[in-house]
């Protein structure tokens, strides 16, 4: 189970790392002991590699490989982005937020302003992964592997979708308590966080299992750039939105939230906005990886 998760690990340091030092860390986890703390200490070692990666790697990576790497990878922080925003949006669209953002002008900007990028960062994600599903359902008749890599993240969004609509229901229908509400919204979180995952790494396989030409890939790039902006265009309005909040409707703030109402609301939006803040982060440091490829081989 170590060398297992372990060798998954390995999946998280970048497409470059991974081809020019994979064999030799996969023959080393191979040939030693593996315990946790292998597996956290090479977490570690993958976050350092995304920051600051060592020099030559991009070398070990060809120009289609670096797009569909990059593409991907603002794919899977959408799909974390997303979530926290569909968070932010069931956090605040009960009538005394409505009302708060009628009173207070910042309040009902900042929400404006995150309901509209989202729409523009939507429009874009289809924009980008709409050619790229085309190309990719021509082969998938054919291989059965590519079928299901391209039907997964659609099961996984539909399933995230069902439990999340079951969790509201038994939070309005039944009595729950405190330590069965706690256990229900820790299950929904980490089903969340399988679901996002599936839908990450299945669009990841299915993208580099087909033949894709690299004007499309650059512009699911392009698209991915734009997602990338309203990304963290979004995240700040609503940073700006929770300390509008806080500053202006400090009860309301203090109010309980969260799918079984046992969080303030205060609480609930610090996190989707960490989360919006992270999944920008990263969404904007591959982005610009992906650039620089493409300029590397112009």
């Amino acid at each position: 189970m170590g060398r297992r998760l372990a060798r998954l690990t390995l999946n998280l340091y970048p497409l470059g790392f991974r081809r020019r030092y994979g064999e030799e860390m996969r023959a080393l986890l191979d040939d030693g002991p593996t315990r946790l703390s292998t597996s956290l200490d090479l977490l570690r070692g993958a976050f350092a590699a995304h920051v600051r990666p060592p020099n030559g790697l991009a070398d070990c990576v060809e120009l289609r490989d670096r797009l569909r790497a990059s593409t991907s990878g603002v794919l899977a922080c959408w799909v974390a982005f997303a979530a926290a925003g569909f968070g932010f949006y069931k956090t605040t669209e009960d009538s005394p937020f409505s009302a708060a953002g009628r009173a207070h002008p910042v309040l009902g900007a900042a929400h404006v302003a995150v309901q509209l990028l989202a729409i523009v960062a939507s429009c874009a994600v289809v924009a980008g992964a709409l050619p790229l599903l085309m190309a990719a359902l021509g082969p998938a008749r054919r291989q059965p592997r590519l079928r299901r890599l391209v039907a997964l993240p659609i099961l996984a969004v539909v399933v995230f979708v069902a439990l999340t609509g079951l969790l509201v229901w038994i939070a309005h229908s039944h009595s729950l308590r405190t330590n069965a509400a706690h256990g229900a919204f820790i299950a929904w979180i980490l089903a969340g966080l399988v679901c996002g995952a599936v839908c990450a790494v299945a669009s990841r396989k299915a993208l580099f299992a087909v033949s894709v030409d690299p004007r499309r890939l650059t512009s699911a790039l392009a698209c991915g750039t734009l997602v990338t902006a309203a990304m963290v265009a979004i995240a700040l309005a609503a940073a700006l939105y929770a300390i509008a909040l806080q500053l202006d409707a400090s009860r309301l703030a203090a109010t309980s939230n969260g799918p079984l109402g046992n969080t303030s609301t205060a609480f609930m939006l610090i996190v989707q906005v960490t989360v919006m803040l992270g999944a920008g982060a990263l969404a904007t440091t591959t982005t610009l990886r992906g650039w620089r490829g493409v300029r590397r081989a112009a």
